[in-house]
């Protein structure tokens, strides 16, 4: 009788204990997994949020709700997320981008797009050095960078479990408190209703008032990085699946290369060298990357990984031929099969005039 007794007390707190982490999880949703998927609100377009959300799950539930919304997409990394789809002429754009998104991801989301009937126009997508050097597997169980059940077959309940299931983070609590006292969010994550990321633009207003960088990075002699093989041939198995079903289709896709800053792109050099010369087999691209008037200059960078606002309106200039802003002659090339030797030859040429002159100032 006692054994019992106790079985029941012990069912009664566990049942008790999860109730409360669910219950803690949802009013937190430091993810906004439960405004994407669990929530009863219609219109999830624009919001602040304090947390690092995942913008796999929520910009594409966004396209679900309402697949006329918009017939273009930005596709990349956080990198692309400051590229302002709203000045872009040529079509209904949205910002797709993500946190380390990849190839593979793009083309899963663009084929449940087509499922849904969404009506493609145009779709941009920004490589980086990562893009051939990252598996996809390795976000399957990261709060941040899980896809959209619709998109992956996950689910959904498995999706709660994922999220709920699970103690809060310090930090998550933190959150919690402050919403609890109504505290305002103040902007740490701010998503406009065309997918832009306007997390930057307090330290945009520094940057302008202050007139220089607010970082100094100086770059430091770094050994090659190669790209695992077979990393890279699944890579470009799905860009070539890519430009099949844009033909397919009947939209155009334009890829390019994001504008890595000098210390991020040393170190790869010479494996976006073959990268490059192989995609130019396959389809024409935009090369932002490289050794440049923008790329060299820390005032035209956030910190080492992310590239300002001006930045992401000289690449739509660039592409689209659209806006106001002067773009330097150096800044982003149009690559096909007839002139990519002549473009890596000068990238080669540029990388080794910069280490000499390096060498000699130290």
């Amino acid at each position: 009788m006692k054994s019992t007794k106790w079985l029941l007390i012990n069912i009664f707190f566990t049942i008790l204990f999860l109730l409360i982490i669910i219950s803690l999880n949802f009013y937190i949703d430091t993810y906004a997994t439960r405004l994407s998927l669990f929530g009863i609100k219609k219109e999830i377009g624009q919001m602040k949020f304090m947390a690092p959300i995942n913008q796999h799950i929520f910009k594409t539930e966004y396209i679900f709700r309402d697949p006329n919304r918009f017939d273009s997409f930005i596709f990349g990394s956080s990198r692309t997320g400051v590229i302002d789809p709203a000045k872009i002429n040529s079509g209904k754009f949205y910002n797709m981008s993500y946190s380390l998104g990849l190839p593979s991801q793009h083309l899963a989301i663009i084929k449940a797009f087509l499922q849904k009937g969404v009506k493609i126009k145009t779709v941009i997508i920004g490589l980086d050095e990562f893009s051939f050097n990252l598996s996809p597997k390795e976000h399957e169980k990261q709060l941040e960078r899980i896809m959209h059940p619709s998109v992956t077959g996950r689910l959904l309940s498995d999706i709660f479990c994922t999220y709920y299931l699970r103690v809060p983070k310090l930090f998550e609590l933190g959150n919690g408190i402050k919403l609890f006292f109504n505290d305002d969010r103040g902007g740490k994550f701010v998503l406009n209703e065309k997918g832009l990321h306007m997390f930057w633009v307090k330290k945009e207003k520094e940057i302008e008032l202050m007139g220089k960088p607010l970082f100094t990075m100086d770059t430091i002699q770094v050994s090659p990085k190669s790209f695992d093989k077979k990393l890279e041939d699944e890579a470009f198995v799905q860009i070539q699946e890519l430009i099949l079903l844009a033909k397919k289709n009947d939209f155009r896709l334009i890829i390019f290369f994001n504008p890595l800053s000098t210390n991020f792109y040393m170190p790869y050099a010479s494996s976006l060298y073959a990268v490059k010369q192989k995609l130019a087999s396959l389809t024409d691209y935009y090369d932002f990357s490289g050794l440049d008037s923008v790329t060299l200059n820390n005032y035209n960078y956030y910190e080492g990984v992310h590239y300002r606002y001006l930045v992401g309106d000289m690449i739509i200039k660039r592409i689209f031929d659209c806006g106001n802003i002067n773009i330097p002659g150096d800044f982003g090339v149009l690559v096909t099969k007839k002139n990519v030797n002549e473009h890596i030859q000068k990238q080669k040429q540029e990388l080794e005039k910069y280490l000499v002159k390096k060498e000699m100032v130290q």
